[in-house]
């Protein structure tokens, strides 16, 4: 297990999205990142879990009650109670002292981030918008303004797969161009067809796709764009605070994600090309290369929260980078009722003010 002590008071340390930078809640220094160096599974060796096993073997600790070998057992290293997490899980809080705790030695060797994007919101920034949203309706259920609904907003670093290739299309469609014209009392209908090529070349970096199963692919798709141009190399230190997980779909299997969104983009640029006809355009033919492929690996910062509601669940999303925020809260009609039901009962006891003072005067 990581943990980044106050250089100046010995204090533990976490990373502030505003100031970009370590600081002590106790004495109010403040470190960059990059003083702390990136602990290796050799630095780490002597805090191994709990339960620990090599991964081709099952976890048997009775604590874990998992017979799957996904579940590992840890001690926090603030106030030594056992802190269960998922085998991907590389930085959480324990439940018992509220601390970060960062498993350093969960992201070595093939899970070991290339890059990671800081967080630049706060929990303040996503609270205030995700009440915001809520307010936009006044039939927001209450269990999404709760103070307990809301501390279910977790700060993440999702781990994504970032595409960098060049692309090239050959796209061939059949055109119809159509003529309609009057002589006499008849009507002259003429179809001209037409075979055209076209092609497209274009150069895409760092095309993302998250790298979680149980990750809702839609909702990391909508809460884009990222600005790559502020990835660091990735060192553990970002993370102290946040929940993090290791990838668990390999980069092979996202990798038709990112070139489909390619294709979308290419064959827009050579249908651009081809122009316009009356009678409207059929693809044929379309085929697609792809040369000077690379892929990276970075953590991405992502606010979420999952909430219940009336055998519904409902997520909601925020960029930890940007603050764009998608989510849906539903609507129900029933508050209708409560709202008509109390302007009725403030009516009502005005009306008896009014009688009372009526009656005094």
């Amino acid at each position: 297990m990581a943990k980044y002590n106050c250089k100046t008071c010995g204090a533990e340390l976490y990373f502030n999205p505003k100031t970009g930078k370590m600081e002590c809640e106790y004495c109010g220094s403040s470190f960059d990142p990059s003083e702390y160096a990136y602990q290796t599974e050799q630095d780490s060796a002597d805090v191994k879990p709990a339960a620990y096993v090599d991964e081709s073997e099952p976890v048997t600790e009775p604590a874990t009650d998992d017979s799957t070998g996904d579940l590992r057992i840890y001690k926090c290293p603030h106030c030594g109670a056992e802190v269960i997490t998922s085998k991907e899980t590389a930085a959480t809080t324990c439940v018992y002292c509220n601390r970060a705790i960062t498993l350093s030695g969960n992201l070595t060797g093939a899970f070991r981030p290339d890059y990671v994007l800081p967080f630049t919101t706060e929990r303040k920034d996503v609270e205030d918008a995700y009440l915001k949203l809520c307010k936009k309706s006044i039939l927001t259920p209450r269990l999404f303004t709760k103070k307990s609904t809301i501390e279910k907003i977790k700060g993440m670093y999702i781990p994504f797969w970032l595409y960098t290739f060049d692309g090239d299309a050959q796209i061939r469609v059949l055109a119809k161009e159509t003529k309609v014209w009057i002589a006499g009392d008849t009507e002259y209908t003429e179809i001209s067809s037409y075979r055209v090529e076209e092609g497209a070349h274009g150069e895409f970096e760092n095309i993302p796709a998250d790298a979680l199963k149980e990750m809702d692919n839609t909702l990391m798709d909508s809460i884009e764009p990222f600005d790559f141009s502020k990835l660091v190399a990735f060192n553990p230190a970002y993370l102290a605070g946040f929940y993090t997980q290791r990838w668990n779909e390999d980069a092979t299997k996202n990798e038709n994600r990112a070139k489909v969104r390619a294709k979308e983009s290419l064959s827009k640029a050579a249908l651009a090309h081809v122009g316009t006809y009356s009678g409207g355009m059929t693809i044929e033919h379309e085929q697609y290369m792809w040369t000077n492929q690379r892929v990276h690996y970075a953590m991405l910062p992502v606010w979420m929260m999952y909430t219940e509601y009336k055998g519904q669940k409902y997520l909601f999303g925020m960029n930890g980078q940007t603050g764009k925020i998608v989510g849906d809260i539903p609507k129900d009609p029933m508050k209708l009722f409560e709202i008509g039901g109390g302007i009725f009962l403030i009516s009502q006891i005005i009306m008896m003010i009014l009688r009372v003072l009526g009656v005094m005067l």
